[in-house]
């Protein structure tokens, strides 16, 4: 049968065919991660963040402050004695018959933008060579003659207190020539209180400026030594205060303080004890190099322990021989104090250098002194610090002053590189959002050699009866067992060989111990009877010698009787 072809279609229908279609672009959508995956990532990404800024050290410039000292209006008589805790006077003799009366001329002047000073040349010594003035620039801030105490601590102590609470060390020096006020600005008086009373009642939120909750949850501990020279030639620490533990530094005492009222008292006896001397160019003369540190312990956000300080140098003046008029033994303690601020000079410009080439090595300056010691890694730049440059402004001290801020300067360039320690919170808060999630064992197959030691070490007892009850066939749980029991049974024999050994250890040190003991009496015994020994043979040769002495006597005397015999023989035969 024949297939029949379908009608052909009428001329006026059209075939219209659907054009291709083209999926539109829809990009990969991973699946979405649930809220605690994702709390996590972002956790982590966050705890990275802060390790690296952690570890990332912040660069700062040495902060250098400069505080020109008033000059006096009106001088006492010798009559009367000058205040311990004021500003050093300057005494009226300098040991010099001919001495030209001082000017009343300032030779620094403050500058307007308070960072800078001009020091302008003594007439005398103004020739054509010479400039006139000399302009000295880098000063975080210039304190003119008449700043208070509270304005200097409010510019130049107050940041370095505040990031000591906040965790951060750091460290303030005064430099400068004998008598130009380091000791009245850091140290004060009663009335006018220094840089020290100011910091402790900061500090302790005596004067509402800090949180009272800072101090509540911290201990403070407080010491208090100088450095000082001993006949010029040994160099001496002395604690001065007087009950205490023992600190970190060998040698020296501790205070835990609770209030800015204890540590001031504390301070106060430990000046009263600080050595000082009556020269020529100052009434009261530091004569060592004071140390005064505030520390306490905090955790930071790796619950590591930190031990943050905050401390206070008070170095002794720099003195010239023809101003101080100082013979003997303050001639050596001059030298020594001229020592001290030559090596920390040294040790600062060697940094400097450093820093400009760092291919060039930081020489050792600070093995020179006992000071440079204890300051080594502030003076190699790993911890933050600032100084405090005090200076007269008399004609007749231009030699002193002009030498002073030429040498310190240059300070001004040095970076410190400091690791920020951030501290825990002090409060109870959790880090981050994570819920608690209960932790889920993976279920591990169990062969013959995954059963280790220290497993059975860490569970000694009723190890057996576990592994057997989670088996699930008998011949492999029975393996377990076996392997279970044999490693407990070695352990077991371990145990005992251990302490067998132990015991005679300790036994054959006992003996040692015994016999050591039993030689040193005998020694001593030995020692004592050689001591008598040697008193009897002294006693007996002090004998001998003076029968010997007698026996010459004696014979001197027969001697002598001898030749008067001979004499009156002579006579009588004559």
């Amino acid at each position: 049968m024949e297939m029949e072809s379908p009608p052909p279609c009428p001329p006026t229908v059209t075939v219209r065919r659907n054009p291709v279609r083209k999926a539109r672009f829809t990009p990969f959508r991973e699946r979405p991660l649930s809220p605690s995956v994702a709390r996590d990532i972002l956790s982590n990404e966050v705890t990275a963040a802060v390790d690296e800024a952690k570890e990332k050290p912040l660069t700062e410039n040495l902060k250098m402050y400069l505080r020109i000292r008033p000059m006096a209006v009106q001088k006492k008589s010798k009559t009367v004695a000058d205040s311990r805790n004021v500003w050093p006077k300057t005494s009226k003799s300098n040991g010099i018959s001919n001495a030209k009366p001082k000017s009343s001329e300032n030779c620094v002047r403050v500058n307007e933008d308070l960072h800078s000073v001009t020091v302008t040349n003594p007439q005398a010594l103004q020739d054509a060579k010479r400039t006139k003035s000399e302009v000295y620039e880098g000063f975080t801030h210039v304190f003119a003659p008449e700043a208070s105490q509270r304005d200097v601590y409010e510019v130049m102590v107050k940041p370095l207190v505040e990031d000591f609470i906040n965790g951060k060390s750091g460290m303030l020096a005064a430099l400068g020539p004998t008598g130009s006020g380091k000791t009245h600005t850091v140290f004060g008086s009663t009335r006018d209180p220094g840089m020290v009373s100011l910091s402790l009642r900061h500090i302790f939120g005596d004067n509402g400026s800090n949180d009272p909750d800072f101090s509540l949850g911290r201990v403070f501990h407080l010491s208090i030594w100088e450095i000082s020279s001993e006949k010029g030639k040994i160099e001496r620490i002395s604690d001065l205060l007087q009950d205490g533990q023992q600190s970190s530094l060998k040698g020296l005492k501790e205070v835990v303080v609770c209030d800015a009222q204890q540590a001031e008292s504390l301070i106060a006896q430990g000046m009263m004890k600080r050595a000082t001397a009556t020269t020529n160019s100052n009434s009261q003369s530091s004569r060592s190099q004071c140390i005064i540190t505030v520390r306490y312990d905090s955790k930071g956000i790796d619950d590591k322990a930190n031990s943050t300080m905050f401390t206070i140098v008070d170095l002794a003046g720099a003195e010239r021989e023809k101003k101080t008029g100082n013979m003997g033994a303050r001639l050596l303690e001059s030298n020594f104090i001229n020592n001290t601020s030559m090596v920390f000079g040294l040790c600062m410009r060697s940094l400097l250098e450093h820093q400009k080439n760092p291919t060039k090595p930081l020489p050792k300056h600070y093995q020179n002194s006992m000071l440079t010691r204890y300051l080594r890694e502030y003076l190699e730049g790993k911890k933050r610090m600032a100084l405090i440059l005090t200076v007269k402004s008399g004609m007749e001290d231009y030699s002193d002053t002009s030498l002073l801020l030429r040498q310190a300067a240059p300070f001004t360039r040095v970076k410190f590189e400091v690791l920020e320690v951030q501290l825990k919170p002090a409060c109870s808060k959790r880090q981050n959002d994570r819920w608690p999630v209960a932790e889920q064992h993976k279920k591990m197959k169990l062969s013959e050699t995954s059963v280790s030691k220290d497993c059975l070490i860490q569970n000694d007892t009723g190890i057996e009866d576990k592994l057997c009850n989670e088996g699930q066939s008998g011949e492999f749980s029975r393996s377990v067992c076996r392997e279970a029991s044999l490693l407990k049974e070695q352990f077991q024999n371990m145990n005992a060989v251990n302490a067998r050994e132990y015991k005679i250890t300790l036994g054959f040190s006992k003996a040692i111990w015994t016999v050591l003991k039993e030689f040193k009496t005998k020694l001593q015994v030995y020692l004592y009877d050689l001591e008598i020994e040697n008193s009897r043979l002294r006693d007996s040769l002090a004998e001998e010698s003076k029968a010997r002495l007698d026996c010459q006597n004696e014979l001197i005397a027969e001697k002598k009787m001898r030749i008067d015999l001979q004499d009156e023989l002579k006579k009588l035969k004559s």
